[in-house]
């Protein structure tokens, strides 16, 4: 079983066209010298809203469904900003964002520039931890890779990843260049585990017209069965018409003395894994393992050749809370981002079929999206 733990902070919100909207200014300086810092880019975290400071250090991001984000800035040679913002209705948010130059690390000055074979081959294993191996990321390119540092000493059997700039990632099969924060990655081929943890902000490519179509549908299946798709499910109690069953996990010994996790026949309602309070907040509070069965969805070959089995026609996750509860949102949000740990086919898709929160699917049906385009 491949296991992993993705912890992408995701404060997000509706897309919905009808939702009031919010807007937000502010200004960029340094903490040392109260200068302001042009031409930054400021974005909320795992969305498409964002914007450049201009000359004087000002930004401004408007038309912003109101809800609850992570306002994020990364600028070279200071430390990435971060700060929780609460945009409501009808309301000019007005912030001050504040950046500290960052203190040299030797060690990492002393590495940053090596580029050889070693560096080559940590670069081709991050790309697979990272981006993944799916059809998307085949096709999705880092395109600054000499600002990742790559430490393969500092931990025996590990790799840890940081980076002096946002990674920037050109997805062609979604539409979209992602800029990354990164906070941290590490990775254990041998014990085939990794985590990593940032902030993702989407901006659109262009895309020809004659292509738009694909782009869609790719949007679209990158979305049905998601762990986003999953959660709006729940919240919504909506398991079935959106494709989804859940079952406890059952744990069978083998011959050979090793157990094996299947599902089991004890089917998971969404009224037993949310709870509701009067004054509006729902919780996920379900805290025994489960598997999550999507069924208007094939996996991907390069999945299935991964485990060395065949493609079924259908995907499988298992999901299991890490904390006592996450509070969830109609749209997917849940808090605290590190709450939930997966693996299977949601732990299998990573960066590259990473989708903006919030997105709707635009005019495709799940029942339609049974096997991978390019």
């Amino acid at each position: 079983m491949i296991r992993f733990i993705i912890w992408i902070v995701i404060f997000s919100f509706c897309s919905f066209k009808a939702q009031a909207q919010g807007q937000i200014r502010g200004t960029l300086i340094d903490g040392e010298t109260s200068a302001p810092l042009p031409f930054a880019t400021v974005f909320l975290a795992n969305t498409t809203f964002g914007s450049v400071t201009d000359t004087e250090g000002s930004f401004s991001i408007t038309n912003i469904p109101i809800g609850e984000y992570e306002i994020v800035v990364s600028f070279m040679g200071y430390y990435p900003v971060h700060q929780q913002v609460v945009v409501e209705k009808g309301k000019l948010l007005q912030i001050e964002l504040v950046m500290n130059p960052q203190i040299i690390d030797l060690k990492e000055s002393l590495v940053e520039d090596i580029r050889d074979k070693s560096w080559y081959a940590n670069l081709k294993l991050f790309e697979e931890y990272f981006l993944g191996t799916s059809m998307n990321a085949k096709r999705s390119k880092i395109l600054n890779p000499k600002v990742l540092i790559m430490d393969d000493q500092q931990k025996p059997g590990y790799l840890i990843v940081s980076a002096r700039e946002p990674i920037l990632i050109e997805n062609p099969n979604l539409g979209y260049q992602i800029r990354f924060v990164l906070q941290s990655f590490e990775c254990n081929p041998k014990e085939k585990r990794w985590s990593y943890y940032g902030y993702p902000y989407f901006e659109e490519l262009e895309v020809p017209a004659r292509r738009m179509k694909r782009v869609i549908k790719n949007r679209d299946r990158a979305y049905f069965g998601s762990l986003t798709h999953f959660l709006q499910a729940v919240y919504q109690d909506k398991l079935e018409a959106e494709g989804f069953e859940v079952y406890l996990v059952n744990r069978l010994k083998g011959e050979d003395q090793l157990y094996e996790e299947v599902l089991s026949d004890v089917a998971v309602s969404a009224s037993e894994m949310m709870l509701r309070h009067e004054e509006g907040n729902a919780y996920f509070h379900y805290r025994k393992p489960i598997f999550v069965q999507y069924n208007y969805e094939s996996e991907e070959t390069a999945f299935s050749m991964r485990l060395q089995q065949r493609s079924n026609p259908y995907q499988v996750s298992k999901f299991i809370l890490r904390v006592h509860r996450i509070r969830l949102e109609k749209d997917g949000r849940y808090f605290p981002a590190e709450g939930v740990y997966t693996e299977g086919y949601m732990g299998w898709e990573r960066v590259a079929d990473l989708m903006p929160f919030g997105y709707v699917p635009q005019g495709e049906t799940a029942l339609q999206i049974k096997s991978p385009e390019n």
